[in-house]
């Protein structure tokens, strides 16, 4: 088994990795524009040095005509006393001679180059291309005549390398800062989202322990909490069927014991003489073995509903036609019964149902209805389209069912009472097969109370295209 890790810690890790990288590479692209951007700024602002150089050239080239003149670099330079302001034009040239050269204090006629106006390079260090640029116009404006730029200093300025080492200092602080930030968000993020997926894990491992009453205590509006209350509804319903479980268990041991217990007393009797073994005794036995076969046939089949092992072959079937059968079949137990049976069903409608899953289905309910209608009631059995759907009502008088018990009418082994049912005979699982059934041909089935005084069960299965006469 691989050894587990701490969701807290991954979380805490990924966190403050991803936080880190992003904050080195801006910084790093912060870096990289800073240093461009300064060494520009730094490159137009000698730029604004060079007026004495843009007056010389641009009377030369008033002169000349073009840039012919330009033949070495000293041709760009006016001279000694190059970083004094220039004088006001004449003043200390007459017509036809050039300022007195100036000495070049600042370093930059090495660096200096020269354009036309299409940019080619006239005269200059070729590292002064893609560098900033200063037009050079005549009097009067108009579209410039070439342009200036400076190459990069060897080395670079001191000044510039003391601003850059100082703003790099700056930033691998801010670096740390915004890390530790990170770290310390990223832990109180990881102990947020950590503390609820514990609090999930032990309460799992309590219900896998067979704790079943284990709930979560966690009240969050995202989806941990969502987890939480969908874990809490699964605990609730494991506990239901676990309950739902042994209540089977027990019920079905005592069903089976009162058979059994009727067997083995009969056979005592007649072992020891007290009941003599004939006709009379058989037929006692026959009908306690009869019993339990019903019995556990009844439980075989719900069994098997319960895996999905559902054997049905629906087939168009005419309820018309079916009620009838019924009520030939039921006729001599419902005149023992004092019940009177009225039947309404449409000539040609049918359901898609199995023929002998449909046949259990009306015995169970109407067998119910036999057993604890009072005489002298009634019991009517209708049937109607809707859709591509059949709704069957199952109506009867008095007595009815009390309202807490509706629900749970289809409950195996549930009874009204336990004590009238047992008179009457019953299992208390008649109900819960016809549900089942139903529930196998995707239709549904509920109980309500009757407009008759008893009890009504509202059926709905599907339509069938065609119809057949049974």
């Amino acid at each position: 088994m691989p050894r587990m890790r701490s969701i807290g810690l991954t979380l805490f890790i990924a966190i403050s990795l991803t936080v880190l990288m992003v904050v080195l590479v801006l910084a790093g692209l912060f870096r990289l524009s800073l240093g461009k951007g300064f060494d520009d700024y730094v490159a137009k602002l000698e730029l604004t040095r060079l007026d004495v150089v843009e007056q010389v050239l641009t009377e030369r080239y008033q002169r000349h005509g073009d840039w012919r003149f330009v033949h070495s670099q000293q041709d760009l330079l006016p001279g000694p006393d190059f970083n004094r302001p220039p004088p006001p034009r004449g003043a200390e040239a007459g017509p036809g001679r050039l300022p007195p050269r100036r000495e070049d204090r600042l370093g930059l006629g090495p660096r200096l180059a020269l354009f036309d106006a299409q940019g080619q390079l006239l005269m200059g260090p070729p590292e002064a291309q893609g560098r900033p640029r200063r037009p050079i116009k005549l009097e009067g404006g108009g579209q410039p005549i070439g342009y200036m730029a400076l190459a990069p200093a060897g080395g670079g300025d001191i000044l510039t390398r003391q601003f850059l080492a100082s703003q790099t200092r700056n930033m691998l602080w801010s670096v740390l800062a915004a890390f530790i930030l990170s770290a310390l968000a990223a832990a109180w993020l990881a102990r947020h989202f950590r503390a609820p997926i514990a609090a999930l894990a032990q309460s799992a491992k309590q219900l896998a322990a067979g704790q079943l009453q284990t709930r979560v205590q966690l009240e969050r509006a995202d989806e941990l909490g969502q987890l939480a209350r969908d874990f809490n509804r699964m605990a609730e319903q494991l506990q239901q069927f676990e309950q739902s479980r042994r209540q089977w268990m027990a019920d079905t041991s005592h069903e089976l014991r009162t058979p059994l217990t009727i067997l083995r007393a009969h056979i005592e009797a007649m072992n020891d003489g007290v009941m003599p073994m004939d006709q009379r005794g058989l037929t006692r036995l026959q009908g306690a073995v009869g019993e339990l076969d019903g019995l556990v046939a009844d439980l075989y089949q719900l069994a098997r509903a319960d895996v999905g092992l559902h054997e049905y072959k629906p087939e168009p079937i005419v309820l018309a036609s079916l009620f009838e059968e019924l009520a030939d079949r039921l006729a001599h137990s419902l005149q023992q019964a004092g019940l009177k049976l009225s039947l309404h069903a449409p000539a040609e409608l049918a359901v898609q149902a199995d023929p002998a899953k449909i046949q259990q289905l009306f015995g169970n309910l109407l067998s119910n209805t036999l057993r604890y209608t009072d005489a002298g009631g009634e019991v009517r059995l209708s049937a109607s389209a809707h859709g591509s759907s059949v709704e069957i009502i199952l109506d009867d008088t008095a007595p009815g069912v009390p309202d807490a018990a509706l629900p749970r009418l289809f409950e195996r082994f549930y009874r009204v009472d336990a004590s009238r049912s047992r008179q009457y005979g019953g299992s208390g699982l008649g109900l819960a097969i016809c549900l089942t059934i139903v529930e196998g041909h995707g239709g549904k089935i509920n109980a309500q109370h009757s407009p008759l005084g008893g009890l009504r069960i509202q059926i709905q299965l599907p339509r069938a295209p065609g119809a057949r006469t049974r």
